[in-house]
Parts: structure tokens; C-alpha cells; sequence
């Protein structure tokens, strides 16, 4: 007989148990890991081995998107995704490998600390697709855009870290240079040959090395440090340690910025500086590490430790002095005392120089950075321990016939601690002028009724022009020499002349008629650029001359007539002629003859003795002189001629 066994509701119970631990894994299988085909299978009494992140289930199993505790102190990062979870208890005695992939060891070094879930799930996404590394993933890794609407906010993370990650991953350049500081330009140079003749570079002409221009410095440094990826993006926010020698004053730290970094130092004297800068960074590595005794489990990634970059900058720091200059006065007279008042920059740190001051005189207009061929030292005086600043030189005494041009130069000697300074010539702001001071001597010269004036010129600047005024004033009364002018002008005549190499130049005016009285001249030369004005008094006597007035015509008396010879005994005048007898009628007489004009006298030549008096060619005169007489018995004697022809013409009639 066959027994059977009842069927119990415990028996039932058990059997529904064991069904269920099958399904959900904990069965005898249990310890050797889940089927491959289910995934991950989380650990819920080792939840301490899970940091931040997030479960995805995929047809192919679970997989955390997340960090791992596997280690004390870092965050691990699981490449193998769908394996087994990796607790501690696999990587006990594990050595890490360490693989170089820039990009994703930033990104775990910057946000491997973070607590966020999606930082977490975005960290592990990149270190699931990263290439560089080796996989072996039993669910097919993906972006967390793709993984469903859990990702959205680690998908948002996932694009932010990896556009940082290709803009600021290593490896990185840190680069560290100093720079003399330039001086500031100005709108005048002093250097010689400075760039475009304008500019305010100096060089030194018989150095080639020197033909090239250089720009002024200050004589501080300029210390810049800036910090870039392997992209060539700046790094900012980055602690940067300095050491500087050399230089007072440096900064011991900094931090990078988006631009480079600039700092002035303020080196002790001329010498070597250096400067070095480190920096601690993101690594270019990830440390790779396999589980111990097992190929169930899954592979992790820690971030490597920070990298260490480093730079460092020297230079040998000489002076390089400028100076800048202004005479005290543009515009001295002979006997003034005139200084060089010089600004010296560019020397570094507490360094002085002795600076020689050269005085220059030309008698032609300076021309900027060109030494006139007549140009020559009159005065020299030095400055000596002169550090960077303004001062002024020894005083400088014009001589008494100075005229033209004078400047400054300044000569600052060359050394290994300096280079040497040339001042340029003819620098406007160091020149003063000193115009010559013509003078002229004058002569009015009369020819009968005519004048003109006679001017001779001394002074001039050689080769320079000036504009001569001759006035002629007449007066009534002699003039007395005085500066006040007087009288009446009556010409006036404005002559251009130049002078010779003597600084000397003649002119004669135009003639005029001369009036009757007295005329003198006044001679202005007129002032320019070159020469000062010079004015003639008024009433010199060398300009002043004279013409009296003409006396009223007497002609002169013409010569007495010579006197007819007398008779030895002159005939009896009878005391009353006889009557002539009566004549028969005859013809009228001819009329009386006119006595003849008498001639006018001859002008008598002047000679150099008096001749003798010629004999009187006129009628006596009567008075006490005898002409009485004279003319009486001339007048006798014509009544006697007349009474004889008309005797005589009566007798041929008759006949």
C-alpha cells in the first residue's frame, strides 16, 4: 500500500520563497555575481560604495551614471559599464596605470568633488565615452541626453564640462617675460636720428649696432605673466607663486586672468633680474585601476594628481638715459647768465651720471639734428651724480659781443651700466637767439642844388637782410642833434641790402633837388627776425647840410671908352661961331647919325693874379673925376664935323 503525503500549506510556502529569491537574484548564484545579461546589479546593503549619480535601466541591465567610493579621499569613475559594482574590497592592493587623456583628467580634477547628481552623472558619461581609455562595457554606454528625462539636468552638465574641457585642458604654457618699461612719447625729440625724425628714440651713430632706433625705457621693468591651455585659451583663476631677484618690491604671488598679468618692478641698479613663476594645475592623466581576483567586476578611473608648471624670465637690465632739455632764457642779452635746465630718465633704480653740458653758438638759424658748419663750443660746464629727475646746470655768462645762436647739447658717457646719450643740435625748446645790433654811419652830400645820403652799414648778420628808411627833413633854421625829429619830410626811401661776410653793406638814396635852407637826414634800420632797429638822431651834422639863399643880379659897370688923343694946343673955341652965309636952297640935311649902343662889357676870366685895370672905355664923366670936360669937347667937336660937311656939300652944288 502506497502512502502519500499531504501537500501543506508550509510546504507551499516555501516553495513560493525560493521562486521569488530566484527571480530577484538571491539564490545560490548569488555569490558568484548576476547573469551577464542582467547588468549591474546595485548593492543595497553596500549603498556606502555609491556617490552621487543616477540608475539607468536599459534593455540590457542597469548601470549607475555616477561616482563609486572605491577609494578613501577620490571619487572612481566606472569604464566598464553593466559589470559588477567596484567595492573597496577588489582594488586592495590594486596599482593604478596612468593613461593620458588631457580633457577628461580636468574634468575630473575640477568636478570630481562636487555632490550634484547630475555633475556625477555627467563626469561618469565622459569617462564611459572617453576613447582614449580601454572598455569593456556589457550595457552600451550613452550621452545623458539620450538616457531619458532623469538626464536632463546631468545632460545640461555634460555639454558645459566638455566645452570647458576643450577650451582649458593641459597641457598648459606658463610663460613669464620682463620688459623694460618705455618712457612716454613726446611731441619733441632730443635723441639723435630718432624714427621719423620725430619721434623721441636715441641710438648712437658709430655703433652699428646702434644704427637701428631704439625706444627710451624708464628704467623700470615690466614682469607679465600669463597662463594657456593646450587650445592657447588664458586659464584664469590660477595661483601663480614669483620669485624675483634683483628688484625691490616683487610680488611673491599672483592669479592668472583672462589677460596676461602685468606688474612694474623696481630694479636696485643695472644687473641681472630674473623671475620665476610655478603654478599647480589640472593633470593631463587619469589613473587606471584593475580589480583584484576577478573579471566580473568593473574598472575604474581616478583623477591623477595636479601638475606643477613652471617659467622663468632673465634679463641683464643696463641704463639707458634720455635727457630732455630747456635753456632758461630764449632771448638774453650779452652779459646775462643763462642755465640748462635737463631732466634725466631712464636710469635704473638709484644709478646716477655725470651729464657734460656743451653751449653752441652759429651764426645760422639751427636747423633740428644738423651742427652748422660755423657752429662751436663757447661754454662747457658739467653735472655730476645725477640721478633720474629734473635739475639745472651751473650758470653760463653770454659774452658781451655775442650774436646769433646758442644751444645745448648734453653727452652722458657709456659704460657696462649705461648706454651712452648724444644730445641732438638745434633742439627749438634749448636754443635762445641773440639778434645783432647794426649800426650805420651816414652822409648827406650836396652837389649845387641837389643832395643825396650816403649810408654805410655795419652789423649785419652775414648774408642777412634788413630794410634801410633814408628821410629827408628840411628845416628853415640850422637843426641841433637831438633824438626828437623836427622839420618838414621831404623824401623818404626804403633800400633792401645784405650783408657781406663782414656783416657790412653800402647804400647810397636818390638825389633830390635841394631846397634852400637846411636838409638833414634820419637813417632807420628796420628790425626782423635778425636784427634789432637802429635809428639815426636827428640834426647830425654829417647828415645835415646847407643852402643859403641867392643874392639879388647887379650887372656888373661896363669899361670907360679910351679918350680921343688931344691936339698939343688945342684950338680956340670961339665964343660964338660965325653965321654962315646964306646958302641957296639945297636939300634937307641927313638927319643926325644915333650914337652907337655902347658894347657891353667883356666878362673878364678870373686868374689867379689881378690883371691890370684895362683903360676907361666910357665918356668922361663930369665931377670931380674931369668927365665934365670931356663930354663937353666931344659935343664941340661932332657940332664941328657937322658944320663942315654942310660947307662942303653947298661948295659941289655950286659947282
Amino acid at each position: 500500500m502506497t502512502t502519500r503525503r499531504r501537500f501543506t500549506l508550509r510546504s507551499a510556502l516555501l516553495f513560493m520563497v525560493l521562486a521569488l529569491a530566484s527571480l530577484i537574484g538571491l539564490g545560490p548564484a548569488m555569490a558568484q555575481g548576476p547573469p551577464a545579461s542582467l547588468g549591474e546589479v546595485p548593492m543595497l546593503k553596500a549603498s556606502e560604495a555609491y556617490g552621487p549619480g543616477i540608475w539607468h535601466h536599459a534593455p540590457q541591465g542597469k548601470t549607475w551614471y555616477g561616482s563609486y567610493r572605491t577609494f578613501k579621499g577620490t571619487q572612481a569613475y566606472c569604464i566598464d559599464a553593466g559589470k559588477q559594482s567596484p567595492l573597496p574590497k577588489y582594488f586592495t592592493d590594486a596599482k593604478p596605470e596612468k593613461i593620458t587623456t588631457a580633457q577628461t583628467a580636468w574634468a575630473l580634477h575640477e568636478y570630481s568633488g562636487s555632490k550634484s547628481a547630475d555633475v556625477q552623472a555627467a563626469l561618469s558619461a565622459l569617462a564611459r565615452l572617453d576613447e582614449t581609455i580601454p572598455h569593456d562595457h556589457k550595457v552600451p554606454p550613452q550621452k545623458p541626453g539620450d538616457l531619458g528625462k532623469k538626464f536632463k539636468g546631468a545632460a545640461k552638465q555634460f555639454s558645459k564640462i566638455s566645452a570647458e574641457t576643450k577650451k582649458l585642458a593641459g597641457p598648459y604654457t606658463l610663460d613669464v617675460t620682463l620688459t623694460p618699461v618705455l618712457d612716454m612719447p613726446v611731441l619733441e625729440p632730443y635723441g639723435k636720428d630718432a624714427p621719423g625724425d620725430g619721434d623721441f628714440a636715441r641710438v648712437d651713430d658709430d655703433k652699428d649696432e646702434n644704427k637701428k632706433a631704439q625706444l627710451p625705457t624708464t628704467g623700470d621693468l615690466s614682469l607679465s605673466v600669463s597662463l594657456t591651455s593646450a587650445s592657447g585659451n588664458a586659464v584664469p583663476g590660477v595661483p601663480v607663486k614669483l620669485d624675483v631677484s634683483g628688484s625691490t618690491d616683487a610680488p611673491t604671488t599672483l592669479t592668472s586672468e583672462a589677460e596676461p598679468v602685468v606688474t612694474v618692478l623696481k630694479p636696485e641698479a643695472p644687473g641681472t633680474v630674473t623671475a620665476k613663476a610655478s603654478a599647480s594645475l589640472a593633470p593631463e592623466t587619469v589613473l587606471l585601476y584593475e580589480p583584484q581576483k576577478t573579471k566580473r567586476v568593473q574598472r575604474v578611473i581616478t583623477p591623477d594628481e595636479p601638475v606643477e608648471v613652471s617659467s622663468k624670465a632673465k634679463i641683464d637690465l643696463v641704463s639707458q638715459p634720455r635727457v630732455s632739455t630747456e635753456i632758461s632764457d630764449q632771448t638774453p642779452e650779452p652779459g646775462d647768465s643763462i642755465t640748462d635746465t635737463f631732466t634725466v630718465s631712464g636710469l635704473v633704480g638709484d644709478h646716477t651720471v655725470t651729464v657734460e653740458h656743451e653751449l653752441w653758438q652759429t651764426g645760422s638759424t639751427p636747423e633740428l639734428g644738423k651742427k652748422n658748419d660755423d657752429a662751436e663750443v663757447i661754454a662747457e660746464v658739467t653735472s655730476e651724480n645725477v640721478g633720474n629727475g629734473t635739475r639745472r646746470s651751473e650758470a653760463i655768462t653770454v659774452p658781451e659781443d655775442f650774436h646769433g645762436w646758442m644751444y645745448f647739447t648734453e653727452t652722458i658717457a657709456g659704460d657696462k651700466s649705461t648706454k651712452e646719450w648724444k644730445g641732438r643740435h638745434g633742439q627749438p625748446r634749448e636754443t635762445g637767439f641773440v639778434p645783432w645790433a647794426p649800426s650805420a654811419e651816414t652822409k648827406a652830400v650836396l652837389d649845387v642844388t641837389s643832395v643825396h645820403d650816403e649810408v654805410t652799414v655795419n652789423g649785419l648778420r652775414p648774408g642777412g637782410e634788413a630794410v634801410i628808411t633814408m628821410t629827408a627833413y628840411h628845416t628853415e633854421s640850422e637843426p641841433e642833434q637831438s633824438k626828437d625829429i623836427s622839420g618838414e619830410e621831404i623824401h623818404s626811401q626804403d633800400i633792401t641790402v645784405i650783408g657781406d661776410e663782414n656783416g657790412t653793406a653800402t647804400v647810397t638814396s636818390e638825389t633830390i633837388d635841394m631846397p634852400v635852407g637846411w636838409v638833414t637826414y634820419v637813417t632807420t634800420i628796420q628790425g626782423n627776425d635778425d636784427h634789432l632797429t637802429w635809428t639815426s638822431e636827428w640834426g647830425i651834422p654829417a647828415e645835415t647840410v646847407h643852402r643859403p639863399p641867392e643874392e639879388p643880379s647887379t650887372p656888373p659897370a661896363p669899361p670907360e671908352p679910351t679918350p680921343p688923343e688931344q691936339p698939343s694946343t688945342p684950338p680956340e673955341e670961339p665964343s660964338t661961331p660965325p653965321a654962315p652965309p646964306a646958302p641957296p636952297e639945297a636939300p634937307a640935311p641927313p638927319a643926325e647919325p644915333t650914337p652907337p649902343e655902347a658894347p657891353e662889357p667883356p666878362v673878364e676870366p678870373v686868374a689867379d693874379t689881378p690883371a691890370a685895370p684895362a683903360p676907361p672905355a666910357q665918356l668922361p664923366r663930369t665931377g670931380t673925376t674931369g668927365n665934365g670936360m670931356l663930354i663937353g669937347a666931344g659935343i664941340f667937336l661932332i657940332g664941328l664935323g657937322a658944320t663942315a660937311l654942310i660947307i662942303t656939300g653947298s661948295r659941289r652944288n655950286r659947282e
